[in-house]
């Protein structure tokens, strides 16, 4: 059996950049809606898994993500917490989409006579979708935990009083 070693990819000039903005974002309190940084904690191995959900990876293939992901670890926490990362992964909010890391939505309820216009609904949905990492233009409201799903739906029913949401959840199926 043949042998192919395959080299990483050169560092993409916008490295040292998105580097340093995404370490800025794990001390970072303000209410940025990208990146979306999930990472999760894996006891067993005292690990970590890291999933960065950004518009700015477009153009940088998932070595050059990953990479980005463990410097910036390594900026903001240091070199022990770099180590930690078992799983680095970046993914734009399209890719994160189609991937289903965005299994949560929030769907309107609206019943047939019901006395709230099916245009209400709808700007009240365009509202909150420039508030989701899928953005103003997107077709629905999606989220990649509950918490946020919870939150745009209180803010839906306070922003559409008397008006009916549900937070669902896509299950992937085996066919």
């Amino acid at each position: 059996m043949p042998r192919y070693v395959i080299q990483p990819s050169p560092p993409s000039p916008k490295h040292e950049r998105f580097v340093h903005l995404l370490a800025q974002e794990f001390a970072s309190t303000s209410a940025n809606i990208q990146p979306l940084i999930l990472e999760e904690l894996v006891p067993a191995t005292n690990s970590r898994h890291v999933r960065v959900i950004w518009d700015r990876w477009k153009d940088l293939d998932p070595e050059q993500r990953s990479a980005i992901i463990v410097d910036a670890y390594t900026q903001a926490e240091g070199a022990q917490a770099a180590t930690e990362i078992a799983i680095a992964e970046g993914f734009t909010p399209q890719e994160a989409l189609a991937l289903g890391l965005l299994p949560l939505k929030v769907v309107p309820l609206r019943k047939k006579n019901e006395r709230i216009s099916l245009e209400a609904y709808e700007k009240a949905l365009r509202a909150e979708a420039a508030k989701t990492l899928l953005g103003p233009k997107a077709k629905e409201l999606r989220y990649a935990r509950t918490e946020d799903a919870q939150q745009a739906y209180e803010r839906l029913e306070k922003a559409l009083p008397s008006s009916s949401w549900a937070v669902v959840q896509e299950m992937a199926t085996e066919s």
